[in-house]
This record gives structure tokens, sequence and C-alpha cells, in this order.
């Protein structure tokens, strides 16, 4: 695909993430997105032809940010590192996350909730998580800090819960930041060093 295609298709992808933010996935059609997006009407349409498509590709969008945010902080930090070193950075993450990057994860919360009823957006959503799966996977394996492979989904559900929180009920936090609160998580789970 041509570059300025690709620009095209994740600035609107982009624009149609902060619908979902601010208004809710009821409030997102292909018009809506070419106002949001300031470009000509029908051009969504002409990118994604249903509605559903649109949705698959916001999913890809949010995730291919996510993870290359999350890279971006994993090359300033090649490993192997120390536990506590990861754990700290694993922890901050999240908090970034959630202070940098709402919109995103309120999207993808709205994108899970309408895969419950459409079976069209069922198995994206399905496909997604097991590749979110896949790199929180690469990522703990980067630092040496791999959990058995029965706990990375486990992991996986820790982190994605930790952002809801701290985005829908953060007054359950007690005034933490939810990369404090999973500390504890990350102790609990991740592996201990080798003894040399």
């Amino acid at each position: 695909m041509p570059r300025l295609n690709q620009e095209r298709r994740d600035a609107l992808a982009d624009a149609a993430i902060a619908i979902l933010a601010r208004r809710g996935v009821h409030w997102l059609s292909h018009r809506a997105v070419d106002e949001r997006a300031g470009v000509p009407t029908g051009t969504t349409s002409n990118y994604f032809r249903t509605r559903d498509s649109l949705l698959e590709a916001v999913m890809a969008r949010v995730s291919e940010r996510q993870q290359a945010w999350v890279r971006d902080l994993r090359a300033q930090h090649p490993g192997p590192l120390a536990r506590a070193e990861a754990i700290d950075i694993l922890a901050d993450v999240v908090d970034g996350m959630v202070a940098r990057h709402p919109d995103q994860i309120v999207a993808m919360f709205e994108l899970a909730m309408e895969s419950t009823r459409l079976p069209a957006l069922r198995q994206a959503f399905a496909d997604l998580v097991a590749a979110r799966t896949d790199f929180v996977a690469e990522v703990h394996s980067g630092w040496d800090l791999r959990p058995p492979d029965g706990e990375i989904n486990l992991m996986n559900a820790f982190y994605t819960g930790m952002m809801f929180v701290a985005l829908v009920i953060p007054q359950t936090l007690g005034g933490r930041s939810p990369g404090q609160v999973l500390r504890p998580v990350l102790e609990s789970l991740l592996p201990h060093e080798k003894s040399s």
C-alpha cells in the first residue's frame, strides 16, 4: 500500500479512536470520522467499506500505537535488567499508558464491549487479545522476566484490569497509581533472578 494511503488510513483510524473515547461506540460512523478528520464526506467509506471494517481497523491501530510506545520504552532499557528495576519499569508502563494514552485505552474498552454484541467483531477482538498476550510475553522475555506460560494470560488480564480501574473507578485505588497497586502482583508472579 502506498505510504500516503497508509498515512490517511492511520489518520482516519486515529479520528475514530478520538470519537470512541469521547462519545462512545454508538456515535462512531463513517460520516463522524470524516468530520473529525476534516476530510471530504465519503473518504472514510472509501478506505473502510463497512462499519465492521472500520471497527477492526481501529482495533489494529490502537494495538499498533500501544505496542510502538512500549517498544520505544523497551529500547531505552535493554535487558537483561535487575529484577527490581524491570518491575519498576513495568509498573511505570501501566502508569504511563493511563496518563499519556487514555483515549486509546477507552477506545479499546468500547470495542471490547461491542465485540460481545457483534459476532463479526468477536473474532477480530479475540485475535487482538491473542496478539497482545504474545506481545506481553515478548516484553517480559526481553527482560528475563517471563512468567510461566500459564500465567501470561493472567499478566495481560492484570495490566488491562488496572488500566480499566484507573480510568473508570480511580477512587478505588486509594490515591495510589495503577502501577503502585500492580507492583505486588508483579513481585508475586514474575520469576526471581537465577543465582549464578
